[in-house]
């Protein structure tokens, strides 16, 4: 580029316009041009050339790049999407989701915030029903990875609650927690895929003495093999609807994730609304046994603590 240093503006607004633009660079000059907003020629006085590439040829490389860019970004937040769709499908997914929701901030991470609510109305649900679910659990490790840290309120800390006083407690969770309810097994989905993945990895890390026979009858190279196993859909095309609660968290630096009965998350939902323990239980007795409503809402508690997905508690006294 060889803007003057008064017309770097400019110049970063036209690269913008161009390289972003989903028709391409020699078409969007040619629109942009038409339409006034940009000057006859002026790509050529802002943007360097050579004999051997022109500038607008030099502006569809980086255009190229940075559609790569973001759809690698979209398939590293979304791993089990791209899997299940393969990778053909998915950039697929990815050039329409990108012409309706456009990068807008200058780091990656927000970029695929929209695609779960994206993917409610998408056709492509036609055959992977299960798909936005699965992009919500996607998301969810994204956004559980990124929360802040908290200390978790280990066993020694709950024995110090008096057990009179144990009903007004109200228990808080860790920033990094998540619960999802979701229309289909989407830990069953997600287990799935994982596993084809790994089967994948073993075929691809056979001995290379072992000729075509670790890998069947395909005679391809193993980049080309692994490349067109990538572009393969491994998601199920049928999924009965199976109404589900998963609970994410992470601990240390591993998120982790697994289904939730309707009484935890119940529960989970209403430590999150602020409930005291007492209300916990009074909800949960509901049709049962109030010792045994407490029991349960002790081993529920019990496994939380071990998770480490409590973050404390607190007494009317001390808010």
């Amino acid at each position: 580029m060889r803007p003057a240093a008064h017309d770097l503006r400019r110049a970063q607004e036209v690269f913008w316009s161009l390289i972003t633009a989903p028709e391409g660079v020699r078409p969007a000059v040619e629109e942009l041009t038409r339409n006034g907003a940009l000057r006859e020629r002026e790509v050529d006085e802002i943007f360097a050339d050579d004999p051997r590439l022109r500038a607008v040829d030099r502006l569809d490389i980086y255009a190229n790049m940075y559609f790569y860019r973001l759809l690698d970004g979209l398939a590293e937040d979304y791993p089990r999407v791209h899997a299940a769709v393969g990778a053909d499908r998915f950039h697929n997914l990815a050039t329409d989701y990108l012409l309706r929701h456009p990068s807008e901030h200058p780091s990656l991470r927000h970029l695929g915030r929209r695609l779960p609510v994206f993917l409610d109305a998408y056709p492509l649900r036609e055959e992977f029903p299960y798909l936005a679910d699965l992009a919500r659990l996607d998301w969810a490790h994204v956004e559980v990875f990124d929360a802040p840290d908290a200390p978790s309120l280990t066993r020694e800390a709950l024995a110090l609650l008096a057990p009179e006083r144990a009903g007004a407690a109200r228990f808080s969770l860790i920033p990094a927690f998540d619960l999802l309810r979701l229309e289909h097994d989407i830990v069953r989905i997600w287990r799935d895929l994982e596993e084809a993945r790994a089967d994948g990895k073993s075929a691809t890390g056979a001995s290379p003495d072992a000729g075509a026979c670790a890998a069947g009858t395909d005679s391809r190279s193993p980049e080309a093999a692994s490349r067109a196993r990538a572009a393969e859909p491994r998601g199920p095309r049928t999924a009965p609807v199976r109404r589900t609660s998963v609970r994410v968290w992470r601990h240390a630096f591993i998120v982790c994730h697994r289904s939730a009965g309707e009484d935890e998350a119940r529960c989970l939902e209403m430590v999150q609304s602020g409930e005291s323990l007492a209300r916990i239980c009074q909800q949960l007795a509901a049709g049962r046994d109030p010792a045994r409503a407490t029991e349960r809402v002790g081993r529920i508690l019990q496994g939380w603590i071990d998770d480490g997905i409590l973050a404390g508690y607190a007494l009317p006294d001390q808010e």
